[in-house]
């Protein structure tokens, strides 16, 4: 096990909990899982995601908490202030969009977004219908262009 897959768990991990303290215990609890089991998986990042996210639901259910809704079917290397002032404005933006999403939301996020997979790709790795898959990716893509409308709202008030 590398440092970047590692690396990619953790950043998995925190798209599910979005806490550091919790997305850390998750993937100690995923790679102990993983060192007491008995054989090997032959695809070891996909077996550690699915660990990380039948313990996130376990989780989840022993403190009751219910984070699903119900569904229908490298920057450059020399950066100017303006460059800086915009990097930190995407920042808050993405920010603001992480906390409106719930988990179910934030996986599909970063299995699209910062994973590179399909829908249908999605929907495989988590075993649920594609419909579901683009469903989420539809909310998504409507939770962010409503904040993005909001920030510029705002920006052109504070004018």
């Amino acid at each position: 096990m590398d440092r970047e897959l590692l690396q990619s768990l953790y950043r998995y991990c925190l798209c599910l909990t979005a806490s550091n303290a919790q997305a850390e215990d998750l993937l100690q609890t995923a790679i102990e899982s993983w060192l007491k089991a008995s054989s090997r998986p032959v695809q070891l990042r996909a077996y550690l995601r699915k660990v990380i996210r039948n313990q996130f639901i376990d989780d989840c259910r022993r403190l009751k908490l219910v984070d699903f809704e119900p569904l229908d079917d490298n920057a450059p290397a020399l950066l100017d202030e303006a460059c800086l002032e915009e990097i930190e404005i995407q920042h808050n933006l993405i920010e603001h969009l992480f906390e409106l999403l719930n988990s179910a939301e934030r996986e599909v996020l970063y299995l699209w977004a910062i994973e590179g997979y399909s829908a249908a790709e999605i929907a495989q790795e988590l075993q649920q219908p594609r419909g579901t898959i683009l469903s989420r990716l539809h909310r998504i893509k409507l939770k962010a262009a409503a904040l993005v409308l909001n920030s510029s709202a705002q920006n052109i008030g504070g004018q």
